[in-house]
């Protein structure tokens, strides 16, 4: 049996080994490639396609298949013809992010990693897909159904994980360049160098820059996106020790697509289309599905403004008022976001049979989702129509009735500010993991993470110019562009500081038995996650996102809204678990083995949540507790060089799923915020088949299903109904999807298409809006044009994206009911896109 690396968590360069490399973290590939016991069966892809052989329900897509996308395409998009997983890209090409469901659990409650760092944030555990790693740099992707690996470094995954490596530098000189042009003005360029082996000890590396542009398939704005990689890479001795060092830098300008909510429909199609909320229930539901083609064009082109005109700026004596203008402006729904990571591996052989790795990662995060509000220069004028409704008497901070924000002389102005929630997060986590060989059959493995995230949220106001654009796209962060109060100091909506530190014990033990025909798996992680909360502005009743920030007096805070909680420093609140999982993979041919995995998940509350309440005046009856799963798969596959072909049966009990909901507080008042609701029972099959039964032609397709209902209503802490959600489907999740993809290979000539039809899907916690079900089909072509100097090669490739030109409801923003106003994006029309690549 091979030596077996050890343990890596919260950061990895991850290694290229020619055994299974299908998990998040050094430690986990490795344990994979003990437990096939041939590894060159199973090993072969079917055109991009694996079904490795581990007790977990798993399933792996290769760069074969990656590079067969549109170039650009985020992976989380690739991995959307995985049977369980549902991917609804907000573009056809990728940056501007999008939405993920795997057997009905949202992105936030599964684990991502990106050569084992965790890309989930470290406060609301949100994904953003438009983040990630350039398409032409990773080497695969894997996903885990419902289950975690035993050392993911996760407070946060009830539902399974996707995790995905970067490849490695390659071992001799050379470059590519890729250049792609396509609809709504789409410009992509993409290089990479590989340095090859450029020093005795066999130091090699690689360095590559992309730059995105396009306009919006849909109203006025654009994307851009540039990214940078590097990575070097050390082998250290023959045995396969090697230290490796990789950085990666991604850099997001974005518009927000305008969503498309209930109330706007009705305004725009009328009351007998879109029936008043009340009339519209669980009995007798809004099924999107029935509107025509022309009310489609109608919501469809329902658009944020293209240009504006502020009148306070012009000045002058009087009142200007921005209240009815730039509202709606493009340019200020954007979506700035400034990302990176450096990444460290290193594994060393102890001995025979110990080896060691240690790990670390470094992440920066600054990014806010934009947005304004008017404010009245006055605190005067604080009630008039269209201000801000939580001004109160920040702007004159008791020490002046007043601030002349635009400078006219006056403070009889109603001026519009952007007001921006900015998120800076600067993470650092580490591992050290050991693994030992106790004999040919037996392996342990023992790994401690450490994972500490710094998470400053802020909301300073800043100015915009004449015509409705920011100043500076992070607001006033930078205290040169910020808007101050008459004590001098920034307009803020929150001011908080928070720390996310997670201590990680894992363990797990490999044996084979019954001449390798049978492999257990037994292991346990127990996070230990603390989040440390310090709030410098006055907590809201109803409100966790924005807070009362001033520079009043305490007392006159008080005297004026006593309903206000004081701000407060190192609040903790901690949680913990120990997970076990246990599975089994039992060979009863040389092609053909059955499966089975236990697995817990768990959720801790997200940051959010916790600043609803200060814990000491604002205070929820029952603090929230995390989310528990337990998870099972049972299943058989088929592995060879010909076929790879998976099919499973799961079941998940799900406990104290967390939403946002309305609770009475001890006062008798009442809150917002997130708390536990009871339970979810989620049952379902997987079942995919990729073959080639002749070199010219290779077919795929899979078929899942997924039954996932609430069990409990929603109640209040008295026992009254808030919300009747016992029995219904949990929102966004299709109890269908089946699709496939065929490629047929003929030098020079190669052409791929897939399908994918996906089920209705509710809008809402009580079912009573219904996205309608969707069909689309893409297309793929490439054409070689032969090699440069007898390597690499040239070629050009052809996308197309939704070849049918399908109207259909893509993202949806949920609500409880259909009087929240649930909102809607739109999927892409056809777009067509043509790259040329050059390697050498």
């Amino acid at each position: 049996m091979k030596f077996l690396v050890a343990a890596s968590t919260i950061a990895i360069g991850s290694v290229a080994m020619a055994g299974a490399a299908h998990a998040q973290s050094t430690g986990s590939v490795d344990v994979e490639e003990a437990i096939v016991v041939t590894g060159a069966r199973g090993e072969a892809a079917v055109n991009g396609f694996k079904s490795p052989e581990t007790p977990k329900a798993k399933a792996v897509i290769t760069q074969e298949l990656v590079a067969r996308q549109n170039p650009g395409k985020a992976i989380f998009d690739t991995i959307n013809i995985v049977p369980g997983v549902n991917f609804t890209s907000t573009d056809p090409y990728g940056a501007a992010g999008g939405n993920l469901r795997i057997r009905g659990f949202d992105g936030a409650r599964i684990s991502a990693t990106f050569d084992g760092v965790q890309v989930n944030d470290s406060g609301n555990y949100s994904l953003y897909t438009n983040q990630q790693l350039d398409s032409e740099l990773i080497e695969q992707v894997n996903i885990n159904f419902g289950a975690t690996d035993v050392d993911s470094p996760t407070a946060s995954a009830a539902g399974g994980t996707v995790n995905y490596r970067t490849r490695l530098p390659k071992e001799e000189l050379g470059a590519a360049l890729n250049y792609s042009h396509g609809t709504f003005n789409y410009n992509r360029v993409f290089g990479v160098i590989d340095t090859g082996v450029f020093t005795k000890f066999g130091t090699r590396a690689f360095f590559s820059a992309s730059d995105t542009k396009y306009d919006q398939f849909r109203g006025p704005g654009g994307i851009h996106k540039q990214q940078y990689n590097v990575r070097v890479y050390q082998p250290i001795g023959e045995n396969g020790d090697f230290v490796s060092l990789a950085g990666h830098y991604n850099e997001n300008r974005n518009n927000f697509y305008r969503r498309v909510g209930l109330n706007d429909m009705r305004t725009l199609l009328g009351a007998a289309t879109i029936p008043a909320a009340a009339s519209i229930t669980p009995a007798s539901p809004l099924d999107l599905g029935k509107l025509t083609e022309a009310q489609q064009d109608t919501i469809f082109n329902f658009n944020n403004d293209a240009t504006c005109t502020l009148p306070s700026t012009a000045g002058g004596p009087g009142r200007q008022s921005d209240t009815s203008s730039c509202a709606s402006y493009y340019n200020t729904s954007i979506n700035p976001s400034n990302t990176g990571n450096i990444r460290f591996n290193s594994r060393f052989t102890l001995s025979e049979k110990l080896i060691a790795t240690l790990d670390a990662s470094y992440q920066y995060v600054l990014a806010n989702g934009g947005g304004t509000s008017v404010f009245a220069e006055a605190d005067a004028n604080k009630g008039v129509s269209g201000v801000y409704n939580r001004q109160g008497n920040r702007i004159g901070a008791g020490v002046a009735s007043g601030v002349d924000i635009n400078g006219d002389g006056d403070t009889a102005d109603l001026v519009r500010l952007y007001f921006p929630s900015n998120t800076r997060t600067h993470r650092l986590g580490a591992t050290f993991s050991l693994r030992y060989e106790m004999s040919p059959e037996n392996t342990i493995r023992l790994a401690y993470t450490w994972d500490r995230a710094k998470h400053r949220q802020t909301g300073e106001a800043s100015r915009l110019d004449a015509f409705g654009n920011p100043v500076n796209v992070f607001g006033g962060i930078d205290d040169a562009d910020a808007v101050k109060d008459a004590a001098g100091n920034v307009i803020q909506k929150r001011d908080r500081l928070s720390y996310a530190i997670l201590h990680q014990v894992a363990g797990e033990y490999i044996g084979k038995y019954f001449d390798d025909t049978l492999t257990i798996q037994a292991g346990v992680r127990a996070p230990f996650f603390r989040r440390n909360l310090t709030n410098n502005c006055w907590t809201i009743a109803g409100s966790s996102n924005d807070a009362y920030c001033t520079s009043q007096s305490a007392a006159a805070v008080e005297a004026q809204f006593p309903a206000y909680a004081a701000p407060y420093a190192a609040r903790k609140v901690a949680y913990s678990a120990v997970l076990p999982n246990a599975g089994f993979v039992y060979k009863f041919a040389p092609q053909m083995s059955v499966f089975g995995n236990f697995s817990q998940g768990f959720s801790a509350p997200r940051t959010d949540n916790l600043y609803g309440f200060d814990g000491v005046k604002i205070q929820p009856t029952t603090l929230v507790k995390p989310e528990r799963t337990n998870s099972f798969d049972l299943g058989a596959r088929y592995t060879s060089r010909v076929v790879q072909a998976q099919a499973s049966a799961w079941y998940i009990g799900y406990k104290n799923r967390i939403i946002s909901s309305q609770v009475l507080l001890e006062d008798g008042s009442s809150l917002n915020l997130d708390r536990n609701v009871g339970r979810v029972r989620s049952y379902g099959f997987d079942a995919s088949v990729a073959v080639r039964p002749v070199d010219m032609l290779s077919l795929y397709t899979f078929a899942s299903y997924t039954n996932a209902k609430l069990k409990d209503d929603v109640v209040s802490p008295a026992g009254a109904v808030l919300s009747p959600t016992k029995g219904k489907f949990v929102a966004e999740t299709p109890k269908w999807q089946v699709g496939g993809r065929a490629q047929f290979d003929l030098e020079p000539v190669s052409v791929g298409a897939q399908v994918k039809y996906v089920g209705d899907r509710f809008l809402t916690d009580i079912n009573d809006v219904i996205a309608p079900s969707y069909t689309t089909v893409d297309l793929d072509a490439r054409i070689n044009l032969g090699k440069v100097n007898n390597k690499g090669g040239v070629y050009l490739q052809l996308n197309v994206i939704n070849l049918f030109d399908k109207f259909y409801i893509g993202n949806l923003s949920t609500q409880a009911a259909a009087s929240n106003n649930p909102q809607v994006e739109f999927g892409s029309p056809r777009t067509v896109i043509g790259s040329i690549h050059f390697e050498f």
